[in-house]
């Protein structure tokens, strides 16, 4: 008997973890496509600035990399995690979103008509890459907190509740735009 219970407590620790997994992979996900634009434009600098791309066709690039910021938006989940299977281990807790930019850079853009090369080893573009990422994040989540923030001053609306979720949706489109995904391009 004692052994069923603890299967019990195992599976329900189980569930909840995989639970604040997907919940954590949902917010990403929802942050990568609100800031999808200003990460496309940021990652661009960067990867030039840092000497990370070398081209002979920015304009070119450019929409490459944007192409590869969509497809990580907008991966199935399955498709996300196989794409970045091969480097998953590069670092210890990555982002997601970060090692499927750096798996895109070294694995696709690289083979692109206008880039020439592409420096640095996997672990220094990823690290590049996570800090545009990163910055981006704190930023969407230092916004998210005002909005909520916000919310809980209106005692008509439950944290959970279909209203209150409308309602953040509401203030962050106002404050960021619409999120973007394919069908918006």
């Amino acid at each position: 008997m004692h052994t069923r219970d603890s299967g019990r407590v195992h599976e329900k620790l189980v569930k909840r973890l995989e639970r604040q997994e997907k919940q954590l992979a949902y917010q990403q996900g929802r942050f990568f496509r609100y800031k999808l634009d200003e990460i496309h434009g940021k990652l661009m600098q960067v990867l030039l600035q840092e000497k990370i791309i070398e081209t002979d066709n920015v304009a070119a690039v450019s929409s490459a990399l944007m192409k590869g910021v969509k497809t990580a938006a907008n991966s199935p989940e399955f498709d996300f995690t196989y794409f970045i299977s091969p480097i998953r281990k590069l670092v210890s807790r990555p982002n997601p979103y970060s090692l499927y930019m750096t798996q895109y850079l070294m694995e696709v853009l690289i083979n692109d008509p206008s880039v020439i090369e592409i420096y640095g080893t996997d672990e220094e573009v990823y690290h590049v890459i996570n800090k545009v990422i990163s910055q981006s994040s704190i930023q969407f989540d230092e916004m998210e907190r005002e909005i909520e923030a916000q919310l809980a001053r209106n005692q008509k609306l439950v944290p959970g509740s279909p209203a209150y979720q409308v309602a953040k949706d509401e203030m962050f489109r106002k404050k960021v735009g619409d999120p973007k995904s394919e069908a918006h391009h």
